[in-house]
């Protein structure tokens, strides 16, 4: 399962002509994953209901509340916007036929701890019946979702889930994921008394600028390595490229020749060969040329992101500006091989912390896993992988 899409881009217009695969961080959710049925949540022991609510600036919104069936006010985790248009159920098709909403993970387990779950769509988005993302969108409308705004409609999600009476309003928890961790750090920071805790995974732990970088040279090298590097060692050989185990280079590269990727011709594609191979995007962020990276983001991303999606990101604070004003517990998840946030960023981001003395700050990082923290696991087996320990944290803090 993979939760980015790989696909060609092309930068033309007098700049040069760049062919490659490349996954993007805002692609977080599947278009289609191979997966064994799953059970929704369990309706038995859990009640799910439709909450419509207004941002702060009159735009209708909606979102869905799961609750245990037990007595007495919960404790509820918020699950953040993404930078994708995100859906309140998050739908995608199954290889096999069919379809499985990815938030029922949440709703089932989340129950189970005697804790609800929320989640609400984006300005403008709405649950669609087309696949692959099963989403419409109001262009106009969903425009306004900038970072700043993304932010006043978690507080808006916040105060219409805290104001219920089967709700602890003390102890309302905030989930992000990608850029959502970004978000859910400046909603805490504006709104501390409001919120309880953050869990925060595939960390976005530092400027887009940095991130986007990390995407186009080692993080796309991850993924080369994902299906030419069998002997695992962090770069692909002549013979480790012709052989082609997964058909990548004859279906996606067209048999394209070693010497195509292999810039140098040291005999390895390596990471200086795909600073090379992507020069033209690094230059575009070196010199914030929003045209090449919007472009870029049309062509090959996928998904649906907001207008001046980049430009918004380049002058945004990064996620320590947040984070050093709390003081709360945050939960910090990271896979080593996360293609799209850097790992190295999360350990500095660490060490930030230590000599802040936010001792309520946790880091957990997992071997092998990637920017979903292998929850493709739970859709293939139905077993949770190690590396979502978000749900023990979570149990951890609600215990107290």
């Amino acid at each position: 399962m993979r939760f980015v899409s790989t696909r060609q881009i092309y930068v033309r217009h007098g700049v040069c002509r760049l062919s490659a695969t490349i996954g993007v961080l805002i692609a977080f959710f599947p278009a289609a994953v191979r997966c064994n049925d799953q059970p929704a949540a369990d309706r038995t022991k859990s009640t799910t209901i439709d909450i419509p609510f207004k941002s702060y600036d009159g735009y209708e919104m909606f979102g869905k509340l799961t609750l245990p069936k037990t007595e007495g006010a919960h404790p509820v985790v918020i699950y953040v916007q993404t930078a994708e248009a995100m859906t309140v159920d998050v739908k995608r098709s199954k290889a096999g036929g069919g379809t499985f909403n990815y938030f029922d993970l949440y709703r089932e387990k989340l129950p189970q701890m005697n804790v609800g779950f929320f989640s609400y769509e984006g300005r403008g988005v709405r649950l669609g019946e087309k696949p692959p993302r099963f989403e419409r969108i109001d262009r106009k409308i969903y425009d306004t979702s900038t970072l700043d705004n993304k932010v006043r409609d978690a507080l808006s999600a916040v105060r219409i889930v805290r104001g219920r009476p089967d709700v602890d309003g003390s102890r309302i928890f905030l989930m992000g994921a990608s850029e959502g961790t970004l978000l859910a750090a400046e909603a805490a920071a504006r709104a501390p008394q409001e919120i309880a805790g953050l869990i925060l995974y595939g960390v976005m732990s530092s400027t887009m600028q940095d991130m986007f970088r990390h995407i186009v040279t080692t993080g796309g090298l991850m993924e080369y390595c994902r299906y030419f590097d069998t002997n695992k060692d962090g770069k692909i050989s002549k013979a480790e490229f012709q052989a082609d185990p997964y058909k990548y280079r004859a279906l996606v590269f067209k048999n394209a020749d070693f010497s195509v990727f292999d810039r140098d011709g040291d005999g390895f594609v390596t990471v200086a060969d795909m600073r090379q191979l992507t020069k033209p995007l690094l230059d575009a962020v070196d010199s914030e040329n929003f045209a090449i990276l919007d472009r870029w983001a049309e062509t090959a991303a996928g998904v649906s992101t907001p207008k001046h999606w980049f430009k918004d990101h380049f002058a945004h604070a990064a996620i320590w500006t947040f984070l050093a004003q709390l003081d709360k517990p945050v939960g910090c998840f990271h896979g080593t091989l996360d293609a799209f946030a850097p790992i190295d960023g999360v350990r500095q981001l660490e060490q930030k912390a230590r000599a802040a003395g936010k001792s309520k700050m946790q880091f957990h990082y997992f071997d092998g896993l990637d920017h979903s923290l292998g929850i493709g696991a739970y859709f293939t087996k139905g077993k949770i992988p190690k590396g979502h320990q978000v749900f023990e944290f979570v149990r951890s803090q609600v215990a107290k």
